[in-house]
This record gives structure tokens, C-alpha cells and sequence, in this order.
């Protein structure tokens, strides 16, 4: 499977997990100096997600890509808020200002 392969199919599992919106970015590399696989990823989650429901977004993220990813792989979520025609981009700056 070639690393696009790889990228789409953990974009399309992480998709299924429950509130994220969007996966804009899914990278692939390895540690400098090991062979450890990294998978770096942003995933957009709705701006009025409860922060309890972030974590638990993330670590569910977590667990897809490690099932999809070598054993041992590091993998590094950033959440990001998924803009939608329903969310005024009022709200998105005023919540990342609090």
C-alpha cells in the first residue's frame, strides 16, 4: 500500500469516528534516526463540542489510526474547529479567544 493509500484510508476510518467533521491534513513520516512510524493529523470537530467531548474525539482518533498504523507508530492529533455554513465565524474567533 503506497503512503496515499495509507493517508486516504486513515482519513476515511477517522471520518467514521463520532464528531469529527473533517480531516484536512494526514501525514506520515518517520522519527529521525529510528524507523518509528509517526501520523500527525488535524481533525475538525464542531465549535460548540464540550471540551470533555474534544478528549474523548481525540483519544477515539487515537485508537483508529493506531489500529490502522504499524505497531509502535506515534500518533499526534490537533483538533481544529470545523467551519460550517451553520457556524457564523463570529463564534469560532469568540471561542478561540476564551
Amino acid at each position: 500500500m503506497s503512503g496515499s493509500e495509507s493517508q486516504e484510508q486513515i482519513a476515511e476510518a477517522v471520518l467514521r469516528v463520532r464528531n469529527v467533521r473533517t480531516v484536512p491534513l494526514v501525514r506520515l513520516a518517520h522519527e529521525d534516526g529510528t524507523e518509528r512510524a509517526v501520523v500527525v493529523l488535524r481533525v475538525g470537530l464542531p465549535p460548540a463540542l464540550s471540551l470533555t467531548d474534544v478528549v474523548t474525539a481525540i483519544a477515539h482518533v487515537q485508537l483508529t489510526v493506531s489500529r490502522l498504523a504499524p505497531p509502535g507508530a506515534a500518533v499526534h492529533v490537533e483538533p481544529d474547529v470545523a467551519a460550517d455554513e451553520a457556524t457564523p465565524t463570529e463564534a469560532i474567533v469568540i471561542r478561540a479567544l476564551e
